[in-house]
């Protein structure tokens, strides 16, 4: 008993607490800062540039919808009305155990329109499965994802299909636009895309996306392999296809306008949750990409842009309680201190929105993050106690 609080306190439990404290802190900033300003550098010495071109392969349409009988008539209008050779595309829409109204409307919509074809789930299976099915139905030679209540301008796919022209792209996937507000979580969502899009860009022209947009992506049909159904086919999918030598890449004049309300702060952590217990099967299951003895620059991306920022709060947490133990030095006092200031300014933020208040980019900026590193505690908490999050829910 008496030999805890000597220990907890000797020289050698404080080099360990100032170990925890460094690594924390260099892998934080390695993260969010060091990664991108090594791929901006990087990518002046090394560029693969995409070789684009004008073709019009014929293209599936695959559409998997969950009760979306608000979208769903929109939704095939607007793939009709796609700037591309009619006698060259199918639409495929697989509902999943729609409970509404999604079904009918498309046994109506399929009386009017040949090219549309249609199936239904006898009980909801998840998007992946859908997905899956869709595949398997299709004839034509692209397979162009999209969801129900997304909508594409007319030049959206051939824009997207330019891209798959180079022999070296299995996958190119677009620009989502998301509707916004003045909300907290509409603006650091803003902030997060800027960063976001950024090191996709970045990704795609010194190597590869991990991963695409579910709302918006294109995979020829003949190198396509089905992804397992508890696993997120718009993650996993690029995964396998860089397994096979094929690169994803990011064309952000292709967009898909996504019509859900704007996001709120409760919004976020779900969402945001379910990505990250989802990205992390995804990871478990291709771990053997993250080798970079075999997988070189392609494992240290993969490790950095996904792994290491999902298990972001892990480190916070080192961070805060290592710091916890070494408050002698005015250095780590001065550290302490600041940390405290930033989880409380996100507090206060926090209280303010909360009662209909718009807030600063001071104040935006500490809660978003902190709600994007509880999220992804939560998919952690989800991970360990065996949740896959297949099954998917419509946000209105």
């Amino acid at each position: 008993m008496g030999l805890g609080p000597r220990f907890i306190h000797g020289p050698q439990s404080l080099m360990i607490f100032e170990i925890l404290f460094w690594f924390s802190l260099g892998t934080l900033v390695y993260v969010f800062f060091g990664f991108i300003i090594f791929l901006w550098i990087f990518s002046k010495f090394r560029c693969k540039a995409v070789q684009k071109g004008d073709a019009t392969p014929s293209v599936a349409v695959i559409i998997s919808a969950l009760n979306e009988e608000k979208h769903i008539e929109k939704k095939i209008e607007n793939c009709l009305e796609i700037d591309y050779p009619r006698d060259r595309v199918e639409i495929i829409v697989v509902s999943d155990g729609s409970t509404d109204a999604t079904d009918s409307i498309l046994a109506q919509m399929r009386r009017n329109y040949p090219l549309l074809r249609t199936y239904r789930m006898p009980q909801q299976r998840g998007k992946t499965e859908c997905q899956n099915l869709a595949v398997a139905m299709a004839n034509n030679e692209i397979l162009f994802f999209t969801d129900a209540s997304v909508m594409h301008p007319p030049d959206a796919l051939r824009i997207l299909l330019r891209s798959l022209c180079d022999s070296s792209v299995g996958c190119v996937t677009g620009k989502p636009i998301f509707k916004r507000d003045t909300g907290a979580a509409s603006m650091g969502l803003s902030k997060r895309d800027k960063y976001e899009f950024y090191l996709r860009s970045k990704l795609g022209e010194v190597s590869t996306l991990f991963g695409a947009q579910d709302c918006m992506y294109a995979v020829p049909r003949v190198i396509y392999s089905p992804v397992r159904v508890d696993l997120d086919s718009g993650f996993v999918g690029p995964l396998q296809l860089l397994e096979k030598g094929y690169r994803t890449v990011y064309e952000p004049q292709a967009v898909a306008f996504v019509d859900r309300r704007a996001p709120n702060l409760k919004d976020e952590l779900t969402r945001r949750s379910r990505i990250c217990l989802r990205g992390l099967r995804g990871l478990i299951y291709m771990r053997h990409l993250m080798n970079p003895f075999t997988y070189g620059f392609v494992a240290l991306a993969l490790i950095s842009a996904r792994l290491l920022r999902w298990l972001t709060p892990l480190f916070l947490i080192a961070l805060f309680v290592s710091n916890l133990f070494l408050l002698g030095s005015p250095f780590y006092l001065l550290s302490f201190a600041l940390q405290a200031a930033f989880y409380l300014t996100a507090l206060i933020a926090f209280l303010v929105a909360s009662r209909g208040h718009r807030l600063s980019f001071l104040l935006y900026v500490p809660l978003y993050f902190c709600v994007l590193a509880c999220s992804a505690g939560v998919g952690l908490k989800r991970l360990l106690v065996g949740e896959t999050g297949q099954m998917w829910q419509t946000r209105r």
